[in-house]
């Protein structure tokens, strides 16, 4: 598996993009969309999935992660565009029954995804539509969400108003900062 790391100019942030390359239909098979905080992070995820960074000289043989990471950089510099349909238009994979295997964590991902720019719901209101009262389970779902702002599980809060978790690592305070970030960038301002 290969990846590319950039540092967003707009966010304090490093962006890891990690992708299998074409596949048999020559589609690009998107993998993981990481942020950090440093490189070191960075370095250390590298080696833990064994992922083989692509240097910026080389990333002229992957047009179409030159336009993703275009997408998401257009994302961070505050334009309104839908990352998820815009993705779509790219020879780009996001095969989600195989990142999502069972049918709970699919149709809560089917939900989350329906959230447009700008539009923030509670676990409590995304259990409600998909019928169930499992909230915990719903945040373990978004808490292993590879796929962050094509998957808008920064658009989900606590019921309390509380920003509620993002990403699930170790760096809480600086999650839950990004978090906001990426809310703010959307226009919320009630978070």
């Amino acid at each position: 598996m290969s990846a590319i790391c950039y540092k967003s100019q707009q966010l304090d942030l490093i962006v890891l993009v990690s992708f299998n390359h074409l596949n048999k239909d020559g589609r690009l098979n998107l993998k993981k969309i990481r942020f950090f905080k440093n490189l070191e992070d960075v370095i250390n995820c590298l080696d833990e999935n064994q992922l083989k960074l692509i240097k910026n000289q080389n990333l002229n043989k992957f047009n179409t992660i030159k336009d993703l990471i275009k997408l998401l950089t257009d994302y961070f510099s505050g334009k309104s565009i839908n990352l998820t349909e815009e993705i779509s238009s790219l020879n780009i994979e996001i095969d989600l029954n195989k990142k999502f295997k069972t049918l709970f964590s699919q149709r809560v991902i089917k939900t989350v995804m329906q959230l447009k720019r700008g539009e923030i719901a509670t676990y409590s209101e995304i259990a409600e539509k998909i019928g169930s009262k499992a909230y915990r389970a719903i945040g373990n779902v978004l808490r292993n969400n590879p796929l962050p702002l094509i998957i808008p599980c920064h658009r989900v809060v606590k019921k309390s108003g509380d920003i509620g978790g993002f990403m699930g690592n170790t760096n809480k305070e600086w999650q839950q900062n990004l978090k906001r970030s990426l809310l703010q960038l959307e226009g919320v301002t009630s978070i």
